[in-house]
């Protein structure tokens, strides 16, 4: 169980979403659940995160 970063609600950690929230040129990762979404995509602060599947590899060949 997690808390959302909004309400502070405690939700599984399946159920809320991972977002960057941009403030001040710095970005925040915050964890939002279904209730807050509909608060927080109205924000253009907020960013889905999206993990890569596969591990990028940044060398060169």
């Amino acid at each position: 169980m997690d808390k959302c970063s909004t309400c502070g609600q405690q939700f599984p950690e399946t159920i809320l979403k991972k977002m960057i929230q941009i403030i001040d040129r710095k970005a925040y990762l915050n964890k939002i659940c279904p209730s807050c979404q509909s608060i927080v995509l109205n924000n253009p602060n907020y960013y889905y995160f999206i993990e890569p599947k596969e591990p990028i590899n940044l060398q060169k060949s």
